[in-house]
């Protein structure tokens, strides 16, 4: 199993797409988000809002396993 701090987090934003993707660091995807779910995350309160506009992947990382644990995904 492994451990969630280990996981890597990617974003991508422009314009009007979207992705937020969690992995191991052997690349097993963990979760996978596109567009819309991405979108439905955020009002869901799983995935910030996040107010700098060019946020790094660091940023997204928390959320990103809180939303993983959060749907039995780790």
């Amino acid at each position: 199993m492994v451990h969630p701090n280990d996981c890597i987090v990617f974003t991508w934003f422009e314009r009007d797409r979207q992705n937020v993707r969690l992995e191991t660091p052997n690349g097993r995807v963990i979760f996978d988000l596109w567009d819309e779910e991405v979108t439905h995350a955020i009002e869901d309160g799983y995935l910030p809002t996040l107010r700098r506009p060019r946020s790094s992947d660091a940023d997204w990382k928390e959320c990103a396993i809180s939303y993983a644990w959060a749907k039995g995904l780790l």
